[in-house]
């Protein structure tokens, strides 16, 4: 019965998600959504999903209107991604749940993320380098793939929404590149 009602609630909230991005992708303003279209279209990964953290903060008067403004969002996002990640990390060590050197490992290199990757990646962001991120992006790349070699099973599923916000500020950065 337990295990049902995981389905449940989780299938409940994708419908959510699912709405809630298609609302606020018909509600973007007419001189953004062309833009928002062209990065959400050609990303790596799910098209809902990449409309809906764009949309999200894009509701702010202040929100960005270039390709440079929506990458801040994605590392935005990124960091909110390994914030949770260490956050059930956390949970999971007081639990006593898995190996600990896994957990230990997983924990160190979510946090080398947030400390020192996205930060590299922010830094490029501010430069306008798109020469500078690279090596943080691959490097938070590598750690969220060692944590799932370390650790499977439990952090799957902050590890694929990782991969995904990575994917995100990577493709956002090549487009730039390509123009």
């Amino acid at each position: 019965m337990k295990r049902y009602n995981s389905f449940t609630l989780i299938f409940i909230l994708q419908t959510i998600f699912l709405i809630i991005s298609i609302a606020a992708s018909q509600s973007l303003p007419k001189d953004t959504s062309g833009l928002i279209e062209q990065i959400c279209s050609t990303a790596p990964y799910d098209y809902e999903h990449c409309i809906w953290v764009l949309s999200q903060i894009f509701r702010s008067p202040s929100s960005p209107h270039d390709i440079w403004g929506f990458n801040a969002l994605f590392v935005n996002d990124m960091e909110a991604k390994a914030k949770e990640a260490l956050a059930k990390i956390n949970v999971l060590q007081r639990a006593g749940i898995g190996p600990k050197i896994g957990l230990d490992s997983c924990y160190k290199n979510y946090n080398t993320i947030l400390l020192a990757d996205i930060p590299k990646v922010r830094e490029a962001l501010k430069k306008k380098d798109t020469k500078i991120y690279k090596d943080p992006i691959n490097d938070a790349f590598n750690k969220v793939k060692k944590c799932e070699t370390d650790y499977p099973k439990h952090l799957s599923t902050n590890n694929k929404r990782m991969y995904e916000s990575i994917g995100y500020v990577d493709h956002t950065f090549n487009l730039i590149i390509t123009g």
